[in-house]
């Protein structure tokens, strides 16, 4: 991809739509827009092979703000990445489709993971640090979602949607993991 990326890079200096100067910048951006578009075209072949369209774009919805507001685990090379975000992504849709767990206990699950969610934040990136007022916006942008999460999930159960609930509660799950691990790691790096 990287090669790829300094390809796309060239020729749009080549043809004078950017500045040597600006070669970094599009050549990350044209490979994280791989990376991204690799994983999204996997999970849709996958949520379409499973006939489960709506459970992958229910898991998207959720997931998506979360990652970017609450942080997590960064792993250091994209093929590890790309193999366990579709390992989870597919663990995900698997679960819901094969276990059944009581309304009750999942919106319990739910609303736990919801705060711990919000107690674990913030997950830095340690190659970008985050101040005052980024924290602060991200903060207010989590609990919007987080707000708008527990909607959904009241929305689902007046449906009786439980597995749409199970998709959430394991994201939500996942999203808490990871946050975990990511704090893990960055003090294991501070340590070092």
């Amino acid at each position: 991809m990287d090669r790829i990326a300094k390809g796309l890079t060239d020729y749009v200096i080549r043809k004078g739509m950017i500045e040597e100067t600006e070669r970094n910048i599009y050549e990350y951006g044209f490979t994280l827009t791989m990376e991204v578009g690799l994983f999204v075209l996997v999970s849709l072949f996958l949520t379409l092979y499973l006939h489960m369209f709506v459970e992958g774009v229910l898991f998207f919805v959720i997931f998506a703000p979360l990652r970017s507001y609450a942080g997590g685990l960064h792993l250091e090379k994209y093929h590890s990445c790309f193999v366990l975000s579709c390992l989870t992504f597919s663990g995900i849709l698997l679960t819901s489709r094969y276990i059944r767990i009581p309304t009750y206990f999942s919106l319990i699950a739910f609303f736990l993971l919801e705060m711990s969610v919000y107690a674990f934040y913030p997950v830095e990136n340690t190659n970008r640090e985050v101040d005052k007022e980024e924290d602060t916006y991200f903060r207010k942008k989590l609990k919007l979602f987080l707000i708008f999460d527990m909607f959904i999930v009241l929305v689902c159960a007046t449906l009786k949607k439980d597995r749409y609930i199970l998709v959430i509660v394991a994201t939500f799950l996942m999203v808490a993991v990871t946050m975990i691990l990511g704090k893990y790691k960055n003090k294991k790096m501070s340590d070092s």
